[in-house]
């Protein structure tokens, strides 16, 4: 077997403290396969098959709002196969690592997995680039800012393969991650997924050619992901050098830069750019005292979570409603959102749970500009402390309100972000409302009504499907195994037995874990 038991375990620890990915909710059958890690560990280790018995499952694929207009497209992987590529990577990530230029010249994602943390270097960060960038671009008379365009899509899978052989990855690894890979574009050879966690170390091991390329013909450059700082002795070294790095990208991998993003810019102009591309920039002094309270009980640790009970009576009083709405709207109220800051804003408000953001996040005057920020705002309601029962059911209802309104309708993965938020707290429990829509929705609507009826213990309510379980996919399939662990002991197992099981580890042990549970759940 390729895999050890020691990955196989850190990735399903891993992916029961973190998401699967940068976008979607935590899949919540990953809670079943972590009670029972070691069995399904097992399971894996003793089918004594060659990886490539595992076949890749399906995976789901939303367009997400990055702003106003502008979208991604964002794939969240099976989640066996997310596990098992988390311990290829944990196991095998290292010889890529190893590979790559120095962190002073190669900024994103530099691996060193850790639990808290995830796979990558929170101390490697988008701030230090550009606080490097300001600090290197003195002495030079012009700066060039390249961006290479829709970079994850236009990634060759032939790249990858060599890649990763060149990076010592045994053959069944190698062969098992291209599979996975063509499986998300269609059987398409180019694009990789944008979303998942281990496939961010996989993007940037296509990009050691090019940056060696680079520095092999004397560019003194730094690169953060798809973004490349050059340092040039004048703006005509600067178009002699952008015309250098369009030609490598091509050859290389048929890459181009972004015209419209990629530009030059003299020594105070980019001094200037330099601050407003920092994410920890606040817009007012309100902001600024809030994020030096997160700083204090934090450590500066950006994903660290802070219980209530930790924070002071004092700071915790100064951190008002009213100061946490004029911040929001501070950012809205601006000609040009800056989402990414904004973005950043409700990553830090989620690490104190501070429930002050709660009724500007479900307006629905306000939902249109928030959007793009949905994902966020979602993580940050899971986290919110110290509010009480009465008031999550009347965020219940607005949550119902907003998933009839016309923004949420006309986008899959905005409902599929609100719906989430049903499946996970207990107080908000309208679900009499959830199942009037059940009949009638699309099937990843239907998986997260599914996953709600077992928060909301509507398990008489589950039993009416028993027999549609064979017409669901297999991710609808997975959440009604989850969802009817509250059944009796008895009803449970004769229906588990009786289904054509899949001979997969994750739903074994997933079927089993359901048979386990007892009916007070």
């Amino acid at each position: 077997m390729t895999l050890t038991s020691e990955s196989l375990h850190w990735a399903v620890n891993f992916l029961y403290h973190h998401s699967d990915g940068d976008f979607f909710p935590k899949v919540l059958e990953i809670d079943a396969i972590y009670n029972m890690a070691d069995e399904f560990v097992e399971q894996v280790e003793n089918k004594n098959l060659d990886l490539d018995s595992f076949k890749p499952g399906s995976c789901r694929r939303f367009i997400v709002p990055k702003d106003e207009l502008a979208y991604r497209q964002a794939t969240q992987l099976d989640p066996q196969d997310s596990i098992i590529l988390s311990a290829l990577i944990y196991q095998y990530g290292q010889e890529i690592e190893n590979r790559r230029l120095t962190k002073e010249k190669v900024f994103s994602y530099r691996f060193k997995p850790d639990f808290q943390t995830g796979f990558y270097d929170n101390q490697i960060s988008w701030n230090q680039f550009w606080q490097s960038a300001y600090a290197l671009s003195n002495g030079f008379d012009t700066v060039l800012y390249c961006d290479i365009a829709d970079f994850y899509n236009q990634i060759y899978h032939h790249t990858v393969e060599n890649q990763l052989f060149a990076s010592g990855f045994p053959n069944q690894a190698k062969k098992w991650i291209i599979s996975l890979i063509e499986s998300t574009t269609a059987k398409v050879s180019r694009g990789i997924p944008v979303g998942p966690h281990a496939l961010h170390l996989i993007a940037e091991s296509t990009m050691i050619p090019i940056d060696n390329c680079l520095v092999s013909k004397g560019i003194n450059f730094i690169r953060f992901a798809d973004d490349i700082i050059v340092f040039c002795k004048s703006r005509n070294h600067a178009k002699q050098l952008a015309y250098s790095i369009a030609s490598t990208l091509d050859k290389q991998q048929r890459l181009t830069l972004q015209r419209h993003k990629t530009q030059t810019y003299n020594s105070e102009e980019f001094k200037k750019l330099c601050p407003s591309m920092i994410e920890d920039r606040p817009i007012s002094s309100d902001e600024d005292k809030i994020l030096r309270i997160i700083r204090k009980y934090s450590d500066g640790n950006p994903y660290i979570a802070i219980s209530f009970n930790k924070i002071s009576d004092e700071d915790w009083l100064s951190i008002s409603d009213e100061i946490i709405t004029k911040i929001i709207k501070d950012y809205l109220d601006k000609d040009q959102v800056d989402y990414i800051r904004l973005r950043w804003f409700y990553r830090r408000l989620t690490q104190i749970g501070h429930p002050g953001a709660v009724d500007i996040s479900i307006s629905l005057q306000e939902i249109e500009n928030l959007s793009p920020c949905l994902a966020n705002i979602c993580a940050y309601f899971t986290s919110v402390q110290s509010i009480e029962k009465n008031k999550w059911i009347q965020i219940g209802e607005r949550l119902l309100s907003l998933l009839n309104s016309d923004e949420i309708k006309s986008n899959e993965y905005l409902k599929l972000s609100l719906l989430s938020l049903f499946t996970k707290n207990k107080y908000i429990n309208h679900f009499s409302k959830l199942t009037e829509q059940y009949a009638s929705s699309d099937p990843f609507v239907r998986r997260e009504i599914l996953l709600a009826a077992k928060q909301n213990h509507a398990f008489d309510w589950l039993r009416d499907y028993k027999e549609n379980y064979q017409l669901m996919d297999p991710w609808q399939k997975n959440a009604y195994l989850y969802a009817i662990s509250g059944l009796p002991q008895d009803e449970k197992k004769y229906f588990i037995n009786n289904l054509c099981t899949s001979i997969r580890p994750f739903e074994k042990i997933l079927a089993k874990w359901v048979k386990g549970k007892n009916n007070s759940c």
